[in-house]
């Protein structure tokens, strides 16, 4: 399939979208070398992060539950994991991820899944490049890379929502060139969210966003029959995305999944991706917004109003939950790039951007395509055979080892009490947690009383629990030192392990 981005010719058109000739992307050569360059310098970066990349707790619910599909050959529809919920409904929504991360986690081990990560952000950089060098000179496209980059990098973890990064760049840069040749995607673009639904619940953002775009096409419409065509055309292609988004093994669930997701006001004000950015602290929005300012302010940039609306609901979203941070951040460029074509200066030559142009923007030699294909199997061999493997050894603040080590010896069985960071970990060793990360199964109910310190003794009696697994600044750690019954059994810099007196007893 060919992704389509539009060549800017040199007339705009007032008030409306310059309209463009088209190009593949994915042509029989790669038109630059820059694409390349910056695909493998945002691998290099994700790879530098070493330990970093497995800063969340749910990596390790993932690669469990990426295991149970692949040994059953089934897609859960209740809860298999907790003890707790057992039997509830469950909406795996992504569950094609968790196949592939369980799939690359069983043949090359945690090293796998870095090199993985690195290249799902490396094809998502490489492809927004090259969208944007349709538009723009290379000096603008990697301005506009490196901003992209920033907004992401803070949040790349080995979880589902990074895989869909190349996905959701090729969609936004399909219903962009779309508009720029003033007709509707092809249905065969719809493929494209056939994969984006079975891999992350970001899905439906893809789908609101080719909403958008038909109603700027309608917007723009100049008479009737244009008005038909737009309505038939992205009528076609809308029915055709929605169909792909149905196409799971959720069905109709899926769809409503995410929906629900954002009515949970409680459990997005608990989860800290779904909590609103910090500005107390160093925010990359906060860079970026200055640098947006900047250059609106210095330049005197001017967008269609359709293309304001969009970036306003993308910086609402950011603004309202940090996880929504970098599809700003990604999108945000090639919503604008067909409008800063007619407003940036194109000449160049003589600075940076010059060089760049010169160095990077031409078509590449045989001698440069085969350097730089010897270049990416030199970084993926470093990536695969050189790097430390040590560094993911040892515990840290989601992986309680030591501490689940601890109460093997004791024969201390479940059902446990734990840390909703330490949920992901249990199920990974095979313990049903009392809670884990799936914040939409366990709902509000059973989260607030979760959450409220008075309600941990009769929890502890309700659930008949024997032990507790909790983070070291746990508020529920002081009060378990003090509650009759209970003892602390082990405590490290990550966990504290207190269980009942009789339930200590060989």
């Amino acid at each position: 399939m060919l992704l389509e981005i539009p060549r800017p010719l040199s007339r705009a058109v007032p008030n409306r979208l310059t309209m463009m000739a088209t190009i593949p992307v994915f042509s029989k050569a790669p038109q630059t070398l820059l694409p390349i360059g910056i695909g493998l310098a945002a691998y290099g970066t994700v790879l530098a992060r070493g330990r970093a990349l497995l800063g969340d707790p749910d990596v390790y619910f993932h690669i469990a539950a990426g295991h149970w599909i692949l040994a059953h050959r089934f897609v859960p529809h209740t809860d298999v994991f907790s003890y707790t919920m057992s039997g509830s409904p469950w909406v795996a929504d992504e569950w094609g991820s968790e196949v592939i991360f369980a799939a690359v986690y069983d043949h090359l081990g945690w090293i796998g899944l870095f090199v993985l990560l690195g290249v799902a952000f490396a094809v998502a950089m490489a492809l927004l490049s090259r969208a944007l060098l349709a538009f723009l000179a290379p000096t603008y496209a990697v301005i506009g890379c490196l901003t992209a980059w920033g907004m992401c990098f803070p949040s790349l973890v080995v979880r589902p929502h990074a895989l869909v990064f190349p996905l959701a760049v090729a969609w936004i840069a399909t219903l962009v060139a779309a508009r720029s040749r003033d007709r509707a995607p092809s249905p065969f673009a719809a493929l494209l969210m056939l994969l984006w639904a079975n891999l992350h619940g970001s899905f439906m953002l893809g789908l609101a966003f080719a909403a958008l775009f038909a109603g700027e096409a309608l917007f723009d419409a100049g008479d009737r029959a244009q008005a038909r065509r737009v309505v038939i055309g992205w009528g076609g292609f809308g029915l055709a995305s929605l169909v792909a988004a149905l196409a799971t093994p959720n069905g109709i669930a899926g769809l409503l999944f995410p929906i629900g997701m954002m009515r949970m006001s409680f459990a997005l004000s608990l989860i800290t991706e779904w909590q609103s950015p910090d500005f107390q602290r160093p925010q990359p929005l906060e860079i970026w917004l200055m640098l947006l300012l900047l250059g609106a302010l210095l330049r005197g940039i001017r967008l269609p109003v359709t293309r304001i609306v969009m970036l306003l609901i993308l910086l609402h979203l950011a603004l309202e939950h940090v996880r929504n941070v970098t599809m700003l951040g990604l999108l945000t460029p090639l919503l604008i790039a067909p409008s800063l074509a007619t407003q940036l200066p194109h000449n160049v030559e003589g600075s940076i951007g010059g060089l760049i142009k010169r160095r990077l923007g031409g078509r590449p030699s045989p001698a440069a395509a085969a350097a730089a294909a010897l270049v990416c199997a030199l970084v993926f061999a470093l990536a695969t055979t050189a790097w430390p493997r040590g560094v993911i050894a040892g515990a840290d603040r989601f992986t309680p080892a030591a501490a689940l080590a601890a109460v093997g010896p004791n024969q201390i069985r479940e059902p446990v009490f734990n840390d909703f960071n330490f949920g992901g970990f249990l199920i990974f060793s095979g313990i049903p947690p009392f809670i884990d990360g799936r914040a939409d199964m366990y709902g509000e109910k059973f989260l607030r009383r979760y959450a409220k310190r008075d309600e941990l003794p009769g929890i502890l009696s309700q659930y008949h629990v024997t032990w507790t697994l909790l983070g070291v600044d746990h508020p529920d750690v002081p009060l378990l030192d003090h509650l009759p019954g209970w003892r602390r059994l082990y405590a490290d810099s990550v966990a504290v392990v207190h269980v009942r007196d009789t339930a200590a007893q060989p």
